[in-house]
Parts: C-alpha cells; structure tokens; sequence
C-alpha cells in the first residue's frame, strides 16, 4: 500500500506478439513516409479493385452481424451474466455507454455529419437527381444508416465473444487469438495464433490512423482559419503531436484514472455544443427533416444494406458503404476488447442493445443536429457550402460551419477543444486496447504496463503522420479496406466460437451457474493456463 493506495499490478508483456506486429506497422507505414508519391499511385490502383470485387461479401457478412446479435440478445442466452453472480459493473450506464461511444466514434463522427450530408445532396444514391427534394430525403438516412446499427453490430459480435471469454470463462487473454479456440482448438497456442494476433494490430493501427486522417486535417483547418496562420504540412504533424500528448497522458494513467473520466468530460462538452448549434439553427426544420429521413432509413434499410448497383456502376456503395464496413471491421477488434474490458456484471442482452441502440441514438444526434443544419444551409439559404467542399475538401467545410455560427470567436475554441478531447478519448481508448492485445494475461484489476501504452499511443502518431504525408482520402480509405480483409473472416471465427461456447457452459437452460466454468483454481483452467505459457514460452 503506498498513501492508502493498493500498488497498482502489471502484466506480462508477450514479446513475440509486441514485436512482430511493431515490426509489421513499421514495415505498412514506413515507407509511406518514405516514397510519399508513389504510395499515392499504388493506393489509387488498389482501392477501386478492392472495394468492387469484394462488395457483396462486406454487405452480406456485416448484415449477418445483424441477425445473429438479434438472436443471441432476444434469445435463451440473452441473460447470461458477464461475470460471477455477485459480479457489480465497474462503471454507472452513463460512464459505460460514454466510454463505448467515444471509444469507437472518436472526432470522426463530428466530420462526416458534417460533410456526408453534403455529398449524398451533391451526388446522391439511387440516380436521385442532385441537390433535389428527393436526394435531400437521404442526405441524412444514409449517414445515420452508415454509423448506425449496422456498424455497432461488427463492433458487438467481437465485444460479446471476448467478454464471455474473459468474464464467464475467466480466461484473462485479451487477445483475438484465443477467442477463436473455440473453432480452432489449440492451434492457436502456436504461430497462427500469432500471426492472427499481429494482423489484428496492425488493423486496428489501421483504423485509428485512418480516423486521425480525417479528424487531424479537420482540427487543423480550423485552427490555421481561426488564428489566421498558414496550414503547412508541419503545422499538420504538430496537431497531430499535440493531440498524442493528450491521448498518451490519458492513456498512461489507466482506464479508470484517465480514459473513464475523460469519456464523461467529453459527453458533457459535447452535448454543450450540440444543444447550442440546435438552438441557434433552424431547429423547426432540423427535427423535420430528421423525423423523415429516419423513415426513409427505416422503409430501406434492407435494399441499402444489400445495394452494389452491378450494372450502372455508379460506385456509390463502394465509395460509401463497402468503405465504412471495411472501417468498422478494422475497428471490431479493438472496440470488442474494448467494450468487453469495461462490461463486466452486465448481461449479454445489456450489452448487445446498448452498443447497437443507445450508441446509434447517439450517433443519430449529430446526423440530426450537424447534417440538417448543413441541408438547410444548402437547400434553403443558397449556402455556397457544396462548392467549399468540392474546392477546398472536407475541412473546409467544417471551417465555413463553424464561421457561419454566432459567438465564433468563442465556439470556435471551444469546438478545438472538444475535437482534440473526444479524439483523445477513442485513440486512447485504442492505445489501452492495443497495450492488452500484447501482454501474456490481463486478469481482473491487471493492466497492461505503462511504457507498452505509451508505445502503442506514439505508434498510432506514427501511423497517422505516415497518412498526412501521403495526403489524400483515398490513401486513408485504403489503410482501412487493406487492414480490415483479414479481421472479416476472424468475426466469422469469433461468432461460431461464441454459440459453441454457450451450448457446452449453459445448453439449454440459460439460468445455470457458470462456477465451474469461471473457477480458475479448477483442474480445467490450471490445465488450459499451463499449455499455454508453455507454449508461449516455447514461441519467445
């Protein structure tokens, strides 16, 4: 005890895994940093063969997502406690769901509610005629439809697999490898489990730099407009480094000492500024045209779910669709872990529904708020804000918002600092993620080390420098597509073993104890836990 404070207890860092996916992210990203020009001639190749030849198999796999959560949360299996029976959250709902949705929403969400709407009015689905009442009709549905339930059900199948596993079965891996021994047995404990290990890190390195690839040109923008400075590609690179220092500081102080609180101060100030854009713009019709384009959501959801248009080519649900799916597999992994990390004493079923309803409602606030303040603009004011776009890009358009506001000269840092905290909150979050994904055993009140969360929190900066210097969306869109085609089939994997994990501890009868299961003094466990390290240690 050290001030009436217990010592905190770290884990023991797997230096195979640490080292072949560290190698692995340097040998993805470096030489982006490296051969700037022609990364961006490949990545153009790359993307438009990828996303259209594999179309149906996101859509269908992402939708089947869907269904099996609807069937495990509405069935016998729902009530499953993600614990012992006298298992209490660590967390109340608010900090719960708070964590969940900026962990896998970041300062992203901020910029495509923003600018989606804008797009889909410009070049909208379905050979809608552009800047018409019945492209305005989607402007919003496809946005809440892309960061909506579908996307948290990716997240959710991956959350509930490692959640059960840690907390019912109490196997303290927090790793993807052994969460698919329930399909591929021992197998695992050898170098496919490593090489299943290092391919989810580099995934989600992937999917966070491609969120900062976004989020960091955005702040900047902003930042460069509002102190009337050039935005270089330096000035770039120290945001970026600013917002590291902010993300490693949260990071290195733990889940509870600094990611669960800056979750809380995020959702307070984000709120602040969604209730004042929603006061001071057309609020009359932004409920409107919310309350409509959720219905049109709502009426397509299946022909948006399964749309490729095959004959036309249009490319919309490639550019669209198939890239955000491709984003949200890159992110599973890691918001799984994530998610099941702070889930302990809740229920199957409670954590299904509040992954895929409350963090889509929360999601639906922003589309609401941000996007029908932009149709608005565009529709009813004659607002130039589409030319912006197609000039200048994305952070432009977030610029020119914020500059159409009243009180500027105080929303504008405000809106800095609440972007460089909610960006904070999720990278950490992934830092945190990543620290476990390398370490042997994470028990119950065991965190990873320090130093390894640092390293993974200056590795991100690293991976989203390499993104900035290479310049463009399509290089970021790429990073996503490339790192999330080997997490598709480990959800698969991750799905099975989590049905034939429940049909072996409950069978039919859900309200069963699962004290023999989770007792980790019991022969089974010490026999599990032992081969191993075992093999583990053969492997270092």
């Amino acid at each position: 005890m050290d001030n009436g404070k217990p010592k905190p207890v770290y884990a023991r860092v797997n230096k195979t895994v640490f080292v072949w996916s560290a190698l692995a992210c340097l040998i993805f990203y470096g030489p982006m940093v490296v051969f700037q020009e022609g990364a961006q001639n490949l990545v153009n190749k790359s993307m438009s063969v990828i996303t259209h030849s594999t179309d149906w198999m996101w859509e269908f796999v992402v939708f089947g997502c869907l269904v099996f959560l609807a069937w495990l949360a509405l069935g016998r299996y729902g009530k499953v406690k993600l614990g012992r029976p006298e298992d209490k959250p660590d967390f109340s709902v608010f900090t719960w769901v708070a964590m969940m949705f900026c962990g896998g929403t970041g300062g992203g969400l901020v910029y495509w509610s923003l600018n989606e709407p804008i797009y889909y009015l410009q070049y909208p689905p379905f050979w809608l005629e552009p800047f018409s009442p019945q492209s305005a009709q989607y402007a919003l549905a496809y946005g809440i439809f892309h960061w909506g339930f579908s996307a948290w059900a990716t997240f959710a199948v991956a959350a509930v697999a490692f959640a059960y596993m840690y907390y019912v079965r109490r196997r303290p891996y927090l790793y993807p490898s052994y969460a698919c021994r329930g399909i591929l047995g021992s197998v695992v404990d050898g170098w496919v489990g490593k090489l299943i290990d290092a391919v989810v890190v580099i995934g989600l390195v992937g999917g966070m730099a491609t969120a900062l690839g976004f989020i960091v040109p955005m702040i900047s923008k902003v930042s460069a407009d509002f102190f009337g400075i050039p935005e270089t590609t330096g000035f770039k690179v120290l945001i970026c480094f600013v917002m590291a220092l902010v993300y490693g500081w949260s990071c290195y102080n733990g889940l509870k000492g600094g990611i669960a609180r800056l979750a809380d101060f995020n959702m307070y100030l984000t709120f602040i500024l969604l209730a004042f854009v929603l006061l001071v713009g057309p609020t009359v019709f932004m409920l409107s045209l919310f309350c409509d384009n959720f219905g049109v959501l709502l009426h397509d959801f299946v022909r948006m779910s399964f749309y490729t248009d095959p004959v036309t080519k249009s490319g919309f649900p490639q550019d669209w669709t198939v890239f955000y799916w491709a984003w949200w597999l890159a992110w599973a992994m890691y918001v799984g872990l994530f998610a099941a990390r702070i889930s302990k004493g809740r229920t199957i079923r409670a954590l299904i529904l509040n992954m895929i309803f409350s963090s889509t409602l929360a999601c639906m606030l922003f589309y609401l708020i941000f996007g029908g303040y932009q149709v608005d603009a565009i529709l009813n004011h004659g607002s130039q804000v589409a030319q912006v776009l197609q000039d200048q890009g994305g952070p432009a358009v977030v610029s020119f918002f914020l500059n159409s506001l009243p009180l500027k000269w105080l929303v504008i840092p405000f809106f800095i600092a609440v972007m460089v905290i909610s960006t904070a909150t999720g990278t950490d979050a992934a830092s945190f993620t990543l620290a476990n994904m390398t370490c042997h055993e994470i028990r119950d009140g065991v965190e990873p080390p320090k130093w390894i969360r640092l390293f993974w929190a200056a590795m991100l900066f690293f991976a989203s420098t390499a993104l900035l210097l290479v310049g463009g969306m399509d290089v970021v869109q790429l990073s996503s597509v490339l790192t999330a085609v080997p997490v598709l089939p480990l959800l698969v994997i991750l799905a099975i073993s989590t049905v034939k994990w429940l049909r072996e501890d409950f069978g039919y009868d859900p309200y069963l104890t699962t004290d023999k299961y989770m007792d980790e003094s019991s022969a089974d466990y010490q026999r599990d836990s032992l081969g191993s390290e075992i093999s583990q240690s053969q492997n270092i």
